[in-house]
């Protein structure tokens, strides 16, 4: 029998495994010559007909020196991907919906450590029709990003 992880010992919102698992096939580093961490992060969602697509998150973190604060927040289609026009928030506005995709930056400015206590309102959707299912996401991608670093 495996032994279960508890998250009340946990700092992370999301379960070790699932953070260990997504590091290990959904996020790829670089470095620049300052020291500063370019990551990406490819995250599969759905709409709610069930349609996968793909979007990537792109997050920079200045060096080790300055905290490793993050300074840079993306999300994107992945590349040649349609699907998520699928969404309903697309078909209803896309204009909003992309807006909400590009501009939605949450912890900008701050330590990547502050991720261990942010708490948003959070839903599990596949999709990014609402902003808690936004949410959800980027605490996954930063999340990841935290536990893959091992801060």
């Amino acid at each position: 029998m495996k032994p279960v992880e508890n998250s009340a010992v946990s700092p992370y919102a999301f379960p070790q495994r699932a953070l260990r698992r997504w590091a290990r096939e959904n996020l790829t580093f670089g470095t620049g010559s300052d020291g500063a961490v370019h990551a990406t992060f490819r995250l599969e969602g759905s709409t709610c007909g069930n349609i996968t697509f793909f979007l990537l998150y792109h997050v920079a973190l200045a060096p080790e020196s300055a905290d490793r604060r993050i300074v840079a927040l993306r999300c994107e289609p992945a590349p040649q991907e349609e699907n998520h026009k699928r969404m309903c928030c697309w078909q209803a506005n896309a204009t909003t919906a992309a807006a909400a995709m590009h501009h939605e930056i949450p912890l900008l400015g701050q330590p990547l450590e502050s991720v261990l206590t942010w708490r948003p309102r959070r839903s599990p959707d596949g999709c990014l029709c609402v902003e808690p299912s936004r949410h959800y996401k980027w605490q996954a991608v930063l999340e990841t990003l935290h536990f893959a670093l091992g801060l």
